[in-house]
């Protein structure tokens, strides 16, 4: 595959400011099977500020749609940085379009940096990954090129399904259903949008992926760190990523942008992203729905005791 084709921007994707930048880049291709671009990315380093969106494919106007994240993204960074709020101004925008009687829709994920701690928000089945180089102290061959890390919980089918112990991870990775989101930006007259943040603390050394289904559906995690730890510089690992996407069949659009920690960054040791378990760092309405669930279960409970207790006290009664 060559870098030319590998930096091919179809009409309609955003030109990412990241591209000029040190700590981070991205990339971005339609694929062998789409007839356009649906996805979108861009970024600012001097605010701390990076996102990826991405269509719905089948809506019409997904490029429209995930653009619309973008620029919200983009205006929110010049002035409140409130970017929960620039995600649900671009929600009301596409629910609120009248100039089209079908749905647009859109996955994003964003990342916003404060100092030595980075949030992360999202909607849809868009991820992030933390990326951890390898601990030149310790000879682990499983972990030769580092771990990998995924920060987000898909809003999806084929997750539900997972949380349910349905299927396992094995299984959803081939699911006939796993393009099913449960959750987007736009794409229905629902007026309300939850949207999933999880906060972390950078250490040295470390990066951040972030992507659009494209990659994670095409290319393994063991393949992604061995990219990541193959190449400091963030562009040309960019262009590998979409690269290893194309060569597993290109069956969609793929969009990437890598981020290194800041200088700043704390030296790599066990703090807030290896010791958040994937329970803590999963999607709130998850746990609640868990907490509601084990109240229920324990009010049946107590209501079947009490009813064996006053059914035996009349018989011995």
């Amino acid at each position: 595959m060559s870098e030319a084709k590998v930096r091919e921007r179809p009409s309609g994707v955003s030109q990412s400011a990241a591209n000029s930048l040190k700590r981070s880049a991205g990339a971005t291709h339609t694929g062998y099977r789409r007839e356009q671009n649906e996805d979108a990315y861009w970024g600012d380093e001097a605010q701390g500020i990076w996102v990826v969106a991405d269509g719905l494919g089948g809506h019409h106007a997904g490029e429209i749609a995930s653009q619309t994240v973008v620029e919200e993204i983009q205006r929110s960074s010049a002035t409140d940085r409130h970017y929960e709020q620039a995600l649900r101004r671009a929600h009301a925008l596409l629910i609120g379009d009248e100039n089209t009687t079908t749905a647009m829709g859109t996955t994003a994920v964003v990342v916003a940096e404060d100092g030595g701690y980075f949030h992360i928000y999202w909607v849809g089945d868009s991820r992030a990954y933390l990326w951890t180089p390898p601990n030149p102290t310790q000879n682990d061959p499983l972990h030769a090129n580092g771990t990998l890390k995924q920060l987000t919980v898909d809003h999806s089918y084929v997750q539900m399904l997972v949380d349910s112990g349905a299927i396992n991870q094995e299984e959803a990775a081939n699911h006939p259903n796993r393009h099913v989101i449960t959750r987007c930006i736009g794409g229905s007259s629902n007026p309300t949008l939850e949207i999933d943040r999880a906060s972390f603390s950078w250490e040295k050394g470390q990066k951040l992926l972030l992507c659009s289904d494209g990659l994670s559906n095409e290319v393994s995690e063991a393949e992604i760190c061995q990219v990541l730890a193959s190449n400091g510089d963030n562009q040309r690992a960019s262009e590998l990523l979409i690269a290893a996407a194309l060569d597993a069949g290109g069956r969609d659009n793929v969009t990437v942008q890598v981020i290194s920690s800041p200088d700043k960054a704390a030296p790599t040791s066990e703090n807030l992203n290896s010791r958040t378990s994937s329970q803590e760092t999963g999607s709130r309405y998850l746990l609640a729905s868990k907490g509601t669930l084990f109240a229920k279960v324990a009010t049946i409970a107590i209501i079947f005791s009490l009813s064996v207790f006053a059914a035996w006290q009349l018989l011995n009664g």
